[in-house]
């Protein structure tokens, strides 16, 4: 009985990195070429149709500098189905970028694609370093219902139904071999064809089999590649030149009933390295891209759908999120390219921050809260102090606590503030200084005025959602902080004291529970690379101690209080040549501390600032958590995922393998507890974290710096070989000063969806802006009454407000809408705001573990 026939789809494709190994614009020189040849091929039916790489990024680089006659001939050749391009904008990593940034990148993407031709609608997802949970559900919301994928499946099927923690499914396609197959570009092409074919249809449930023809940066060999497939071809394998699309559709047609089904985020490490120390590489890269992913969707946006106007900067935002979004591909944000890649992403997250702090006084200038010119007519002009300022809550939900920020006045004075209803608050003046305001407006000369330049804190209730508030700097007094050498801080919440070994011991006054050891900072050796951390067989390990005496800062109410001291470490300056442990050679990193509490609210906040002079090394924070633990939470896009707390480490990896994964993504939050005792993490940037048992407790630990100088290496003990180019990249080693936010809290036996709420305000606060919004009417946009309840974006598009909220818990979720203005429809849309159904009140519920997109129409 003769074999069943099988159908090898070959699709023609490159993958293109925009920068990694090489830099950017090196890159696009080396793609003009590859399309060059592209073109070429399809023009002479060399080629069927070729994919470039489901990302529209790649297209766009081109375009900018190919010649007028080479841009018709890739229009033509895209209206013609013969490149396929879409639905992406980037191929971001998932674990590192926000929920709102992946959504955002689909949505641009497919418009792009949209409007060259057609955008595919593959889920394509080649070579991310694992999955986020709720990918199934974005593709499903853009109408994509399949995704191709290869790193962190673990599955003997290369067919199988990925789910989303909500019930979205989708077709999903693993690649058993990886997608980089340039198997037609080899000489011997017949019996490679062979050869991979018997490989993975073992793993195929039907006939149809899939050969991504492609790989990193490569084009098809010049000469007749379709006269190669049909030279191959036999009666047992018919090679078909095919998109991924018809391979798809062909799959769907005799699928069998029972494919395997896989649940949630997927990150194992069985077939190909999912590379998960990425991390917490080059933490200032996550940092400055988190901090970017705030000011566009926290306040940019949030700020600019408060006070639209005609003249709404629909391009402008655009333009700035395609420019956050290349710094989102995995090689960027991953943190594991070259030096000079790196260096470029800072200076595109340096300009965005320019772009997006000009878009935010512009909104301002526009809804006349502030002028940009002294002809103006607005209150304030260019050159008045902050006599008169407004607080900016951008979240849908009503505020209490404290608020900090800058104001400078023309005069060295006590005063006091009041809000619109004439309620007095008595800010604590943290620092003061004098110094000179700069302004430079639109009709006149640019001056510079001295004032002093106060930072206050003070606290609100109820501070209206997606509102501007007025203060007023009145007559009175101000608090200030008494300064004393002192170990000790005391507020209504905790007594913290700072130990001689630099960790802290605190006292939960309203839980009566003390815990010891947090925030403890110590180093290990680190001889891995970018991609992968891996210790020394002579491992050394070096805790902080105590320098000098702690300084402690008291306001007079006792509402407020600071510790500042400072941890020194001392170090081995590096590892040895043979990389076997480290030099004999000491240097002390310095790592200086200011820990904020405050009666208003239940975090401990601290800014820590690091001075590091060591190399070869990981730098971590501890939290004992007072008890063992089971599982931890932490948030990933769009949802809060339980993990097993504590993983078998292991340290030596066979060939082409990698030791199991034991360090968890973070995006903003990690929950350690166990009944009540335990700790929640809150933080930018430190995305990796673990959870080492102890003897008598588990201790949270988190990833601060990982001081590495290669891109890759094939001698880690942890990874059985290379992930990219073994080239040296010495900034990688992270030497230099680098300064960290983060919180924590004891347990308190609240909802993931109420900490969740809590990391949000702690990511994106309320901020204090120049200017008077009495008469502007900006207060509750929108608000919604349950807390549970999240939001990512409230933007206009099209002369509409969207609203894009998701139920992190497992139950279902009520709420209703409140306004400030005549509302006149709620439409639930989907994410790529086709329509679903309208509201007929302004009550609705949000099913477990769902993201749902409203738009607001205003009368």
């Amino acid at each position: 009985m003769r074999e069943k026939t099988y159908t090898c789809y070959v699709v023609f494709q490159t993958h293109w990195d925009r920068e990694w190994y090489l830099p950017f614009e090196v890159y696009r020189h080396r793609l003009t070429q590859v399309i060059d040849r592209i073109v070429d091929g399809l023009e002479r039916k060399e080629l069927e149709q070729f994919v470039l790489d489901g990302q529209m990024a790649a297209l766009e680089d081109y375009l900018e500098v190919c010649e007028p006659d080479m841009e018709e001939r890739i229009f033509s050749l895209i209206k013609e189905k013969k490149i396929i391009i879409g639905p992406w904008y980037v191929l971001a990593d998932e674990f590192l970028v926000s929920g709102e940034s992946l959504i955002r990148n689909l949505e641009i993407g497919m418009k792009l694609a949209n409007k060259y031709g057609e955008s595919q609608m593959i889920g394509y997802l080649p070579d991310t370093f694992g999955h986020v949970s709720q990918m199934p559900q974005l593709l499903q919301g853009f109408g994509i219902d399949n995704a191709i994928a290869w790193r962190g499946i673990d599955s003997d099927s290369s067919e199988l139904i990925w789910k989303a923690p909500d019930g979205s499914q989708v077709l999903t396609v693993f690649l058993p071999e990886g997608y980089y197959q340039p198997v037609l570009n080899e000489e011997s092409f017949p019996t490679s064809m062979a050869n991979y074919v018997e490989k993975v249809k073992g793993f195929a449930q039907t006939t149809a089999l899939l050969l991504t023809n492609g790989g990193d940066h490569l084009m098809p060999k010049h000469g007749d590649m379709l006269g190669k497939i049909n030279e191959i071809s036999s009666e047992e394998i018919r090679f078909v030149s095919s998109t991924y699309e018809n391979y798809i559709n062909s799959l769907k047609a005799e699928l069998p009933q029972d494919l395997p089904v896989f649940y949630g985020e997927l990150r194992s490490n069985k077939h190909a390295y999912v590379l998960p120390n990425v991390l917490s590489t080059r933490t200032y890269l996550k940092q400055q891209n988190q901090l970017m992913e705030d000011e566009l969707t926290g306040y940019t946006e949030t700020l600019l759908a408060l006070t639209a106007s005609a003249r709404y900067p629909a391009k402008y935002l655009e333009e700035s999120w395609k420019l956050l979004m290349k710094n989102h591909p995995h090689d960027s944000i991953c943190g594991c390219s070259l030096d000079e890649v790196h260096r470029e992403m800072e200076t595109r997250s340096m300009k965005l921050g320019q772009r997006l702090e000009s878009l935010q006084m512009g909104a301002l200038a526009t809804a006349g809260i502030q002028d940009a010119a002294e002809s103006g007519h607005a209150t304030r002009k260019p050159f008045e102090d902050n006599t008169v300022f407004t607080v900016f809550n951008p979240h849908v939900h009503s505020y209490s606590g404290p608020i900090s920020g800058t104001i400078w006045l023309k005069e060295d004075r006590d005063f006091s503030l009041v809000d619109e209803q004439g309620q007095y608050y008595h800010p604590t003046i943290l620092s003061k200084r004098k110094d000179c305001h700069f302004a430079s407006p639109l009709d006149a000369f640019p001056e510079f005025t001295e004032g002093i330049f106060y930072e206050v804190l003070f606290s609100v209730e109820e501070l209206p959602a997606t509102s501007l508030t007025t203060f007023l700097v009145a007559e009175g007094a101000c608090r200030k902080l008494a300064r004393r050498e002192d170990s000790v801080a005391d507020t209504d919440f905790y007594r913290i004291n700072v130990e001689k070994d630099g960790s802290l011991t605190l006292e939960d006054k309203k839980m009566g529970r003390t815990y010891k050891g947090l925030q403890s900072f110590y180093s290990s050796m680190d001889v891995g690379d970018e991609y992968t951390y891996s210790p020394p067989i002579d491992d050394i390990t070096t805790f902080g101690s105590l320098k000098g005496n702690p300084i402690v800062e008291h306001s007079e109410t006792g509402d407020v209080s600071r510790l500042h001291y400072t941890v020194v470490l001392n170090l081995p300056a590096s590892c040895r040549e043979d990389r076997s442990g480290p030099v004999d050679e000491k240097v002390k990193t310095e790592i200086q501390v200011t820990v904020m509490l405050s009666s208003h609210s239940p975090k401990i906040e601290s800014k820590v600032k690091v001075i590091n002079r060591a190399k070869d090394q990981r730098l971590r924070v501890q939290y004992p958590l007072g008890t063992s633990i089971e599982k931890t939470y932490s948030d990933t896009a769009f949802d809060v995922v339980e993990r097993p707390a504590k993983k078998i480490e292991e340290f030596d990896a066979p060939k082409q393998k990698e030791v199991p994964v034991v360090v968890e993504p973070s995006l903003s939050f990690i929950r350690a507890e166990q009944n009540g005792i335990g700790i929640h993490f809150f933080h930018r940037g430190l995305q990796e974290y673990q959870v080492i048992p102890d003897v008598k407790e588990d201790i949270l630990e988190v990833t601060m710096l990982r001081s590495v100088g290669w891109l890759s290496r094939d001698d880690l003990r942890t990874r059985g070989g290379g992930a990219g180019p073994g080239m040296e990249t010495p900034e990688g080693q992270c030497l230099g000063t680098y300064t960290f936010d983060l919180a924590f809290e004891p347990a308190s036996r609240c909802t993931n969806g109420n900490i969740a709420k809590s990391a949000h305000f702690y990511r994106v606060p309320p901020r204090i802006y120049p200017g008077d919004a009495r008469e502007k009417k900006l207060a509750r946009l929108v608000e919604i009454d349950n807390r549970e309840v999240q939001w990512s974006a409230l933007y206009c598009s099209g002369g509409d407000l969207y609203l894009r909220l998701w139920n992190p818990t497992e139950q279902e979720q009520s709420f209703q809408f409140s306004f400030g203005q005549e509302i006149t429809a709620i439409t639930k849309v989907r994410l790529d705001k086709s329509e679903l159904t309208p509201l007929n009140d302004q009550c609705d519920m949000l099913a477990p573990k769902c993201i749902v997109t409203y738009r607001l129409q205003f009368s």
